[in-house]
């Protein structure tokens, strides 16, 4: 299946920035591996790799698994 092109907005692009950015302090603050968060998560490796250089949008599925394990572990204290 082709995919196409999506031109991204300026706002786009520091979103997924910033996200980039709250995966990374994540990780590291709760010594998370790619392939631990990977497959809490049910995705590749790759995927968290490439959500880490802010190469993609996560699906809204994995967006809503990040932001209640992010919540989560906030709340715990972990």
């Amino acid at each position: 299946m082709a995919r196409t092109a999506v031109k991204l907005t300026e706002e786009d692009l520091l979103e997924r920035d910033d996200l980039a950015q709250k995966v990374k302090n994540f990780m590291r603050d709760n010594l998370f591996t790619e392939k631990k968060l990977g497959d809490i998560l049910g995705v590749s490796r790759r995927t968290i790799q490439m959500i880490k250089a802010a190469n993609v949008t996560p699906h809204s599925g994995t967006l809503h698994k990040l932001e209640t394990l992010f919540l989560r572990y906030k709340r715990e204290g972990k």
